[in-house]
């Protein structure tokens, strides 16, 4: 089998689709029924050495260009992306919400549909591009993954498209494991002790969809002295008005805004935390808190259906308008070691159930449906 990924975010995107672009590939360069063929033109600088990346087996179209030049000329002269291959494919995996030129069977990655409901969690244009791409796929496409069964159940319904045709292939976190996991609260102790201070922290994209107000309320109200939250993470859509909203913030000369950090301060700052938060209206999956739970770190999120179906008995899960549930939570989890300690226990194992060689077989019943056709 020699299927094609677009393999772009790998190297721009340090978390969400980069990390599955990334650790899928990984996992299915180990598979000996595959030979990989990598789209990678990036304009941009890669966050990631690629010899530190672990595709050595797999053949890989690496340029400094800017790649929608590539696949705008190859479109124009009526040539798919497999042409720039020796060997050439068989099958094309759109990986993110953006179509490569190709006259291969394709599969298509779906990781939400939010941007379906309005327009109040992205930018109109960005919504519309997402919109126009799910709809292609849906139509064109010979098979789709997801990365859960909710997000699953909701293609086939909202798009209309056979539920054979969607393949739910959860992500792994087993990157993320430590190890056997500290007994008694001693990693996020040490850790917290080299930090300074005891904090929470949350990992996730400035933006509407996730749901900061409501954090940083919850925040207000827990009135606990030395306690921080540390959050990383880049501006995206709505990232004003959860600023302005802090500047106001009786509680703002506790809160750190880090932006960017490295993936080793991302894993520095998850282990050294009191528990890890983020209770977004909606998800494709809910990454973030399982990666937290497998590097032993409490994790609290949302009751909304695709995180209750990933982060299940693992996690801490709230409604996630109800500020005050989420303040008593909070305020448990850092007055209560017992308490951390078991919900760090009960995370990491339901976390290490999650791999990433599921998530590459899985995938593969998708390339072999499609390739069937």
């Amino acid at each position: 089998m020699k299927p094609l990924l677009d393999y772009r975010p790998a190297l721009v995107n340090g978390q969400g689709i980069g990390r599955y672009v990334r650790e899928l590939t990984r996992s299915l360069v180990a598979l000996s029924e595959v030979d990989l063929a990598l789209f990678a033109p990036t304009w941009a600088r890669s966050e990631f050495a690629v010899e530190s990346l672990g595709i050595e087996r797999a053949r890989l179209f690496r340029r400094t260009l800017p790649s929608k030049a590539v696949t705008r000329s190859l479109s124009a002269l009526g040539l798919g992306v497999e042409r720039l291959f020796r060997g050439g494919a068989d099958l094309c995996h759109h990986t993110q919400y953006r179509r490569l030129p190709t006259r291969l069977p394709s599969v298509a990655m779906i990781h939400d549909l939010v941007f379906l409901d309005d327009e109040r969690f992205m930018a109109s244009a960005t919504a519309s591009r997402m919109s126009e791409f799910a709809r292609w796929a849906a139509s064109e496409c010979a098979a789709i993954t997801t990365p859960s069964e909710t997000v699953a159940d909701e293609v086939a319904c909202r798009l209309d498209v056979p539920r054979e045709r969607v393949f739910a292939t959860p992500l792994g976190v087993d990157h993320a494991l430590p190890g056997p996991l500290v007994a008694e609260g001693a990693a996020w102790e040490a850790a917290g002790e080299a930090a300074g201070t005891p904090y929470f922290f949350t990992a996730a994209r400035i933006e509407t969809r996730k749901n900061l107000g409501v954090v940083l309320r919850a925040f207000e109200q827990l009135d606990i002295p030395g306690v921080r939250w540390k959050i990383a993470g880049i501006r995206g859509d709505g990232a004003e008005v959860f600023e302005e909203a802090l500047r106001r913030s009786p509680a703002r000369d506790a809160i750190d805004l880090l932006g960017h950090v490295s993936e080793s301060a991302l894993r520095d700052l998850t282990m050294g935390a009191i528990a890890f938060v983020l209770v977004p209206l909606d998800e494709g999956f809910g990454l973030a808190p399982l990666e937290a739970m497998a590097m032993g770190t409490p994790a609290v999120s949302s009751r909304v259906p695709v995180v209750e179906e990933v982060c299940g008995g693992g996690a801490v899960l709230v409604n996630p308008s109800d500020e005050a549930a989420l303040a008593i939570e909070l305020r448990r989890l850092a007055a209560e070691p017992g308490v951390r300690d078991e919900r760090a226990r009960l995370g990491y194992e339901h976390a290490a159930r999650f791999t990433w060689s599921v998530t590459a077989e899985r995938t593969l019943d998708a390339y072999r449906f499609a390739l069937s056709l």
